[in-house]
């Protein structure tokens, strides 16, 4: 996997455990940024939409994980 592509999983993932730990509302970008250890022009270089465009990834990630335990099981 590529440095970036790292980048960007480490800040979907990090959204994903804060989202579900606090909620999407209560979940600021800088809390973000601090658990998923990436600078602020990753995160928009990444996700130019901002934290919505951030959110619609955490969700894609989890609806393929959940497609994938689906397929295992089968």
């Amino acid at each position: 996997m590529k440095k970036g592509d790292q980048t960007r999983a480490r800040i979907v993932e990090a959204a994903r455990q804060l989202f579900e730990r606090q909620g999407y509302a209560a979940t600021g970008l800088q809390e973000i940024l601090k658990e998923s250890q990436a600078p602020r022009g990753s995160f928009y270089f990444h996700f130019p939409g901002g934290k919505e465009a951030l959110a619609v990834a955490v969700i894609e990630a989890h609806a393929e994980a959940f497609g994938a335990g689906l397929q295992a099981a089968l």
